[in-house]
């Protein structure tokens, strides 16, 4: 009996293990079954995963293309923003050409009454020194002869621009003789063959209107037109004794600027009673006064000689000019 007892126990035993193994083996496919549940989500992903790499892939390369394209177009952009540049800075150039244009073109008021002034010129043998000349020199420029109320002093102002135009082209002759003679292309003159030729040069500047020239004198000694008239009288002699050479610092410089003044005044006085050909007795009364500025000293005692002379020339000047014009003629 307790054989037969052990066997039914060993049986019941064993009958245990076969279940728990049926059960093993039962849940073992369920496990499995899960396993390739969860796997197959996963290989899933897995393959989402793979199919999206081309996307990023694909991205990537829309990236790279895109930013070869933007490179492309930076490169482009010159070509085509060239013409464009192109035209705009000529578009700027033209405007620049044209303030400039403007700037040249813009013409102040001293200007445009020089311009009529030198208009005005070759009216003066038929009009005189008048206001009458300057209205027919700015009918000439197309413009109206009440242009002539620009000029305050009427034929004042035509006179003084007549000596100041004159000395500036006398001066620009001696700026060139003066070049030629630094270059090596003339041969310097003695001081008074330059002072002779640059006087007779200025002189016969008024040869055109030596008709009328003495009532332009007549209006340069007017109280109003006396300080102008200096100013170009003395800067004339300057530039003379400029280019002459001179350039003395002691009282040798006003001696001889007032002598050569003195000398400059006569001889316009001699030229206009000159009736010889070619003004011919005036260059011979030049020359006889030339040499004494040339051989002057410069001693205290001459100086005031020398200022009394001008003086006494100019007081003379003025009463040979009021006897040219009629001024002293009783009535």
């Amino acid at each position: 009996m307790a054989a037969l007892l052990r066997v039914v126990r060993a049986g019941r035993v064993l009958r245990g293990l076969g279940r728990v193994l049926s059960v093993r083996t039962a849940t073992t496919p369920q496990c499995s079954s899960l396993r390739r549940g969860f796997h197959r989500p996963a290989l899933r992903l897995q393959d989402n995963s793979k199919s999206d790499k081309p996307t990023s892939s694909s991205s990537t390369t829309y990236h790279e293309h895109y930013q070869a394209d933007s490179v492309k177009q930076d490169t482009e952009a010159p070509a085509q923003e060239g013409p464009a540049a192109e035209e705009a800075s000529s578009t700027d150039t033209s405007y620049q050409d044209q303030s400039e244009d403007q700037e040249e073109e813009y013409e102040t008021e001293e200007q445009l009454q020089a311009r009529i002034l030198t208009a005005a010129l070759p009216f003066v043998p038929a009009h005189g020194w008048s206001v009458e000349a300057i209205a027919a020199g700015a009918e000439t420029l197309g413009l109206s002869s009440a242009s002539t109320g620009m000029f305050t002093n009427g034929a004042g102002d035509l006179v003084l621009h007549f000596v100041a135009q004159c000395n500036s082209q006398l001066t620009e002759i001696l700026a060139e003789q003066h070049n030629q003679v630094q270059l090596g292309q003339a041969e310097p003159k003695k001081t008074a063959d330059f002072l002779r030729d640059a006087v007779e040069i200025r002189l016969r500047m008024h040869i055109p209107y030596i008709e009328s020239w003495p009532k332009a004198m007549s209006i340069l000694l007017l109280p109003h037109n006396i300080p102008d008239s200096l100013k170009h009288l003395s800067s004339l002699v300057d530039d003379i004794w400029f280019y002459a050479g001179d350039r003395s610092t002691d009282m040798n410089w006003y001696t001889k600027r007032a002598a050569l003044t003195g000398i400059f005044n006569t001889t316009e006085l001699v030229m206009l009673q000159d009736s010889s050909p070619d003004f011919q007795d005036t260059w011979n009364f030049l020359d006889n006064r030339i040499q004494d500025v040339v051989n002057m000293a410069g001693t205290a005692k001459q100086v005031q000689s020398t200022g009394e002379a001008v003086v006494q020339g100019l007081m003379g000047a003025a009463v040979t000019l009021k006897n040219l014009t009629g001024l002293n003629q009783r009535r």
